[in-house]
């Protein structure tokens, strides 16, 4: 049996200023690249099931764009009669239930099975006359409700192959995390190998955590953190007994984390040397990239030439300069010019106060502050 393990695609993420000469957001319209081409080759390939393991959207309200993208694709895939299970992640399921979930438009859709109610659900498809049973856990609005539903986990002892699907990050031997405010663990001993394959999404790397457990990873870079990582999405050959997987590379838009720049014994015109030699080796045009300053004296940062660097990065769709700024008169680094530092502060500061909804003052206050850092350019 062939299945496709997908995950985070996150239709409609938008970031940076660059806009396609129709007025898209660039970034945007590289998540929809990314997913086409996985619906390409599932069409090519014609596996026996599909799974995305959650953020199928970027977030609880996409788009009208991102919306008719998705069913457009999942339509190609609905009519070619494979069977494709759609659970929802933490970022399009939303914290109040009268707010409704998106994944409602997919529920007359023919071979399209979403899962978004906050609870554990089982699949049942007779595949190539074999009985396979999908375990599927989403998104749930509390952790405490998540726990409660892995505990309901059972494999079918008269299922010919037992699958699992769910979103979250996995803790135990190592944390793979996201680190985000509303993302729901999953301990190690989930991890079990009476399902004959476990789909997980939302750690955004790529990885094999057991011979029948993996993180496809997402579908693009959303952070300089993935810069380096390949992208894409996993196929897997299921026999009884036995795992054949093969993870499959989406050809998307270069991210590059420069190595750091050293600065505290260099002089102005050496350091802006060495951003120049930094740019050109990137050879910036449609690519996305950061240089980082490493103990950089306020007054040098003061006065680099911001305006010919963004002159030589004309042609990125984005480009950030980083940097870590030595406080005046003293040789510790202070807080670096981006915005990370307001997201702690904002929650200590939500912490001290006497006021309901915390959760949901502090999922849009982030989400503000994602906005803000994401369009800081060349500062």
């Amino acid at each position: 049996m062939k299945i496709l393990h997908i995950s985070d695609s996150h239709l409609g993420y938008s970031a940076y200023r660059k806009a396609t000469p129709d007025g898209i957001n660039q970034r945007e319209i590289d998540t929809y690249f990314a997913f086409e081409q996985f619906v390409d080759y599932a069409i090519k390939s014609k596996p026996d099931l599909i799974l995305h393991a959650g953020d199928l959207f970027d977030s609880v309200r996409p788009n009208n764009r991102a919306i008719t993208f998705a069913v457009d694709q999942i339509l190609r895939i609905s009519e070619k009669n494979i069977p494709f299970v759609i659970i929802a992640g933490n970022h399009e399921h939303p914290r109040l239930k009268e707010t409704g979930h998106i994944f409602s438009i997919f529920n007359h859709i023919d071979n399209i099975y979403p899962v978004y109610n906050a609870k554990y659900e089982v699949l049942s498809f007779n595949i190539s006359e074999k009985n396979v049973k999908v375990h599927a856990i989403p998104q749930c609005e509390l952790k405490n409700q998540f726990e409660s539903e892995l505990e309901r986990l059972k494999p079918d002892t008269d299922a010919d192959y037992n699958i699992l699907v769910s979103h979250g990050a996995v803790t135990g031997i190592q944390v793979f995390s996201m680190n985000e405010f509303n993302e729901l663990i999953i301990p190690v001993k989930v991890l079990s190998e009476k399902f004959d394959y476990i789909a997980l999404g939302h750690y955004h790397k790529f990885t094999k955590l057991a011979d029948n457990a993996f993180y496809s990873g997402s579908t693009e870079r959303f952070s300089y953190i993935d810069a380096p990582d390949k992208k894409g999405f996993i196929e897997i050959q299921l026999g009884k007994g036995k795992i054949e997987s093969n993870f499959i590379e989406l050809d998307i838009r270069q991210m590059i984390d420069n190595k750091p720049i050293l600065c505290s014994n260099l002089k102005l015109e050496e350091i802006m040397k060495k951003i120049k030699d930094a740019v050109k080796e990137i050879n910036p045009k449609e690519k996305t990239f950061r240089i980082i300053l490493d103990d950089i004296p306020a007054q040098m940062y003061r006065n680099l030439d911001f305006s010919d660097i963004k002159k030589m990065s004309s042609e990125a769709v984005h480009y950030e300069i980083k940097a870590n700024v030595l406080k005046e008169g003293d040789s510790s680094i202070s807080a670096n010019s981006k915005i990370d530092a307001l997201t702690s502060e904002f929650k200590q500061f939500l912490e001290k106060q006497n006021i309901p909804e915390k959760d949901i003052l502090l999922e849009l206050g982030i989400g503000y502050i994602d906005k803000v850092e994401s369009r800081e350019e060349g500062k």
